[in-house]
C-alpha cells in the first residue's frame, strides 16, 4: 500500500504493461480455440509470440503515450492465428 500511494512509483505503469501483454497474449488464443475449429497449437503460439514481440516493440519505440499497448498487441496476435489458420487448418 505504501509503494502504491507514493506518486514517485512505477508500480501502477509496470502493473499495467504486464496485464496488457498477459491480454493481449491470451484473448486471441482463447476466443480463436472457443469460436473456431480449425485453431492449432502452433498457430496459437505463432500469434502469442508475434503479440509479445509487438508489445515490446511498441513500449520501446515509445508509441504506447499514443495508444495502450494491448490494441496492437490484440490485433496482431488475432491476425497471425488467422494466417496460421488458413496456412495450416486443424486436421478433421
Amino acid at each position: 500500500m505504501v509503494l502504491a500511494m507514493n506518486p514517485k512509483s512505477n508500480i501502477l505503469s509496470l502493473v499495467s504493461y504486464a496485464w496488457g501483454g498477459f491480454g493481449a497474449a491470451f484473448g486471441p488464443v482463447v476466443l480463436m480455440a472457443l469460436f473456431s475449429k480449425k485453431t492449432t497449437w502452433k498457430s496459437a503460439l505463432s500469434g502469442m509470440v508475434k503479440g509479445a514481440i509487438v508489445g515490446v516493440v511498441w513500449k520501446e519505440v515509445g508509441l504506447s503515450s499514443i495508444m495502450y499497448e494491448i490494441v496492437p498487441d490484440f490485433l496482431a496476435n488475432f491476425i497471425v492465428i488467422l494466417i496460421i489458420n488458413k496456412i495450416n487448418p486443424q486436421k478433421k
